[in-house]
């Protein structure tokens, strides 16, 4: 057979929509209750057919009757405008390649992950893509990997390639280590199986969302299907509803049956044909009566539904509304409360990921130990604000932060004489302290008063 599973796979998809939700293990359970095994669903990605393999892996339907995968779900303006978000944002703020040592900081720039990541992390792809592509993929699908290539003999990470998260399967080794292991479908060749040794370094870069057994993360349009197939029903309704222009359901009442079947189907056909055309008017015969039977866009509260899948999808990505252009609830006084929450509460988790995920896999253990790490510049996120960044390179230099050469850096402009010098306000003291005395004439006379 050349699609295993395929019928088995069709029939359960038309047997219903009365659905229950997916399970959370690597078992996906399909409308008519027959389950596949996510590694048998591979099958279809490494073998060239990636939608039959979405549909299998999370496009079932949902309550609503809509398939839910990450193609349909991204046809949503909110689900695609929460991800776009949450990757673009991740992606332009730089990860800088860091040295911590006898207690100093400074930046990398000798190591080859410092431009990787700051400029292009291999010859296909710049940094800025690269980030925002796997973010992407782990913010819908829970999961993004990377293959680190490293430099034979001393096995520094040179650069890292994108891997499709549908064709990597992380596990355990069957064996009594239990080792983590990434097994790679690869179309028309062997799979490949990567062994997560301790002490070494590694081959493969897992960036994982939320999850639950600590191997692999959730993908929330798998969780979130039934809301976002609400959504997508609504969509859909919408656009029916204005292409047969803007008329509700109805019915004909006829005050005598027809004689044969044949005049049944000529007045359907006649009728049909008529009333496809938004703006011929069709005339009612003696006899007939046109009933409304549905509800009109303001009794359905149409407006007021598709408002509500808003805020229901942006919770499950962790973004407020008004970052996805509703700004229903957005005022003057709490818009920016509202972007610094996202700094805190959604973009931190994901930095904070990446800095993680990427010195427990790219760095070896001998730069582990000498003390490289990986940090995100969050500053990069006031670069539109003028003001706010004067303000805050002010409050650095006047209270012996920052050199005025370390301010200039901030804003790529070069170094200048001098300028590596820290300076401090002395206007005032410890009031533990007593206070110092100076020698003062006062009336001809030197006398001893406190210096203020």
């Amino acid at each position: 057979m050349l699609f295993p599973e395929l019928r088995s796979a069709v029939k359960g998809f038309f047997s219903g929509f009365d659905s229950e939700p997916v399970s959370l293990g690597r078992e996906l359970k399909a409308a008519g209750g027959v389950s596949f095994d996510a590694v048998n669903a591979g099958w279809y990605a490494r073998n060239g057919y990636p939608g039959i393999y979405s549909i299998m892996s999370g496009g079932f339907p949902a309550w609503s009757g809509e398939p839910v995968s990450t193609e349909t779900a991204l046809n949503h303006s909110v689900v695609w405008a929460c991800n776009r978000i949450i990757s673009e944002s991740v992606g332009f703020i730089p990860a800088v390649f860091m040295q911590e040592k006898n207690g100093a900081k400074r930046e990398a720039t000798e190591h080859p992950m410092y431009s990787a990541l700051k400029n292009a992390p291999n010859d296909e792809t710049t940094a800025q893509s690269f980030t925002e592509t796997e973010t992407g993929h782990c913010v819908l699908q829970g999961n993004a990997f990377a293959h680190i290539i490293r430099r034979s003999g001393t096995g520094t990470a040179i650069e890292l390639r994108g891997i499709q998260p549908q064709l990597v399967f992380p596990d355990r080794e069957k064996s009594e280590q239990k080792r983590l292991i990434y097994v790679i479908k690869q179309i028309g060749q062997a799979d490949k199986t990567y062994t997560v040794q301790p002490g070494k370094p590694h081959d493969i870069l897992h960036l994982r969302g939320l999850g639950w057994d600590g191997i692999r993360g959730y993908s929330v349009i798998t969780m979130a299907r039934q809301s976002i197939g609400t959504a997508i029903a609504m969509e859909r309704n919408v656009a029916r509803f204005y292409a047969n222009g803007g008329r509700i359901p109805y019915l004909l009442e006829m005050a005598q049956k027809f004689k044969t079947d044949a005049d049944f189907d000529k007045f359907r056909a006649d009728w049909e044909k008529t009333y496809s055309e938004p703006h011929r008017a069709p005339i009612l015969e003696n006899g007939t009566t046109y009933k409304q039977i549905g509800l009109n866009a303001h009794d359905a509260q149409l407006v007021e539904s598709r408002q509500y899948t808003i805020p229901e999808i942006c919770r499950w990505f962790s973004v407020s509304p008004h970052l996805v252009g509703d700004l229903s609830r957005a005022t003057f006084s709490n818009i920016e409360q509202l972007a610094l929450e996202f700094v805190q509460r959604t973009l931190m988790a994901w930095l904070t990921r990446w800095e993680q995920e990427l010195w427990r896999c790219v760095l070896t253990p001998e730069e582990k130990a000498a003390g490289y790490f990986f940090k995100h510049n969050v500053n990069a996120l006031l670069r539109g604000d003028f003001q706010s960044r004067m303000t805050g390179y002010a409050t650095m230099l006047q209270n012996g932060v920052s050199s005025i050469n370390e301010v200039r850096n901030l804003e790529d402009q070069n170094p200048i004489e001098s300028g590596d010098d820290h300076y401090i306000q002395l206007n005032l003291r410890d009031v533990t302290q007593p206070a110092q005395t100076a020698r003062v004439k006062v009336g001809g006379n030197q006398q001893e008063a406190a210096a203020a």
